[in-house]
């Protein structure tokens, strides 16, 4: 039995994402080297239950969209991998580079709190349910 089949996808999107957003935060304001390695671990295993759960979530969404729900949530993610280090980047030349780590804290914390909305179950399940 798997996490998500004990606590749910949205608690699995919701947590991890909380976990996500305090690991990167962990890191972003870290002194010491060792704790920012520890915080990346922290942010890394948080997330890595999330994006299974959007991809299911898209796939679930509409039976005869599923492909195009993919490809949606796919491409977002790789403007977010593409981006999101240009992104900060050029954040840092309004505010420090720690400063800056906050962006994808708030993407995190934005997750976390609209976790609510996901569902991952297909679309006939939650008819008959």
């Amino acid at each position: 039995m798997c996490i998500r089949d004990r606590i749910g996808s949205s608690a699995v999107l919701r947590w991890g994402s909380a976990i996500g957003a305090a690991g990167i935060a962990l890191a972003a304001f870290s002194p010491w080297v060792w704790l920012a390695l520890a915080g990346w671990a922290i942010a890394g295993a948080g997330l890595s239950g999330t994006v299974p759960q959007l991809f299911s979530a898209a796939g679930h969404a509409e039976p005869g969209a599923a492909a195009a729900n993919m490809s949606r949530v796919v491409s977002v993610g790789y403007v977010g991998v593409l981006a999101g280090p240009a992104v900060i980047g050029w954040m840092t030349h309004l505010v420090p580079l720690n400063v800056a780590f906050l962006l994808p804290v708030a993407f995190c914390v934005v997750a976390a709190l609209s976790a609510g909305v996901l569902r991952t179950e297909p679309a006939e399940e939650r008819v008959s349910a």
